[in-house]
């Protein structure tokens, strides 16, 4: 009760000191604060974006790369005594991309160009001297790979197939003989090097695939980021290297797309 009674002797003192000529000034400044509260309260909405219909960017990963049929003549100058058949290498996978699908639809499209990495070893096989001798190649391509792109769920997860066209890049070899492990005292055979023979300079394959986008950037960006990995599979027809023999090649690439695009102002005509 003293506190209130102070208070108020306060808020009289305060008035007598102000006068009657600036009562209506001092209830003004009371009124117009009161208004500004709520206008100070409310945030500022920022501006979102739409998720991007086109994307540019660079996809990398690796060729797990599996050899069968056969091959025993690798250029005009060597046919070894004992034909390779199976094989496997990793070879790496590099290329520039487009990619066009407008958010919350089926179908889009993807577009990449570049080198394409096929090489690998030969399983070691043994001459008729009983010497082990081992193959390598360097095959490798430029790839150009249009595919048609769908999401079943109209969301992240998409799935996407086309054909291949490949272009020859490298065709180099390798070729190992061994020595006779009965004879350890032989001088080691000088491995033999060159470029194989009877290539097909283009081939018209395939591939089948499934990716995912994981978006990096929250919808109040317009340049958005997405990171997709992505796995293919490249079946061997299609896909023999020579014009002779029966060398082919079977393909699981495995990698990641990075990609951005701009997003249109949500509400925008």
């Amino acid at each position: 009760m003293k506190n209130f009674l102070t208070i108020k002797k306060g808020l009289r003192h305060v008035a007598s000191l102000l006068g009657e000529s600036a009562k209506p000034a001092f209830v003004g400044t009371l009124l117009f604060a009161g208004m500004s509260l709520p206008l100070l309260a409310q945030e500022v909405q920022p501006i979102t974006y739409t998720r991007p219909s086109w994307y540019f960017g660079a996809a990398a990963g690796a060729n797990f790369n599996f050899f069968n049929g056969s091959t025993q003549k690798l250029n005009d100058d060597l046919t070894v005594p004992t034909a390779f058949h199976e094989g496997f290498g990793v070879g790496l996978y590099l290329a520039p991309l487009v990619e066009f699908y407008r958010p919350n639809s089926m179908f889009g499209f993807m577009f990449q160009v570049g080198y394409d990495g096929r090489k690998g070893d030969f399983d070691e096989v043994m001459s008729p001297c009983n010497c082990p001798a081992q193959l390598y190649s360097t095959l490798s391509y430029v790839t150009v790979e249009p595919s048609l792109r769908f999401a079943p769920f109209k969301g992240d997860f998409y799935l996407f197939g086309g054909p291949r066209l490949a272009f020859l890049l490298s065709n180099d070899f390798t070729y190992k003989l061994g020595t006779n492990p009965a004879f350890p005292e032989q001088e080691p055979n000088p491995d033999v090097t060159g470029e194989m023979s009877d290539m097909n300079t283009m081939l018209v394959s395939m591939q089948i695939g499934a990716g995912y986008d994981i978006h990096l950037s929250p919808n109040t960006k317009k340049t958005q980021f997405v990171l997709s990995p992505f796995v293919s599979f490249h079946p061997y027809f299609g896909q023999d290297p020579r014009t002779i023999e029966s060398w082919n090649v079977t393909t699981v690439r495995a990698g990641v797309a990075f990609k951005f695009g701009q997003g249109q102002v949500v509400g925008a005509a």
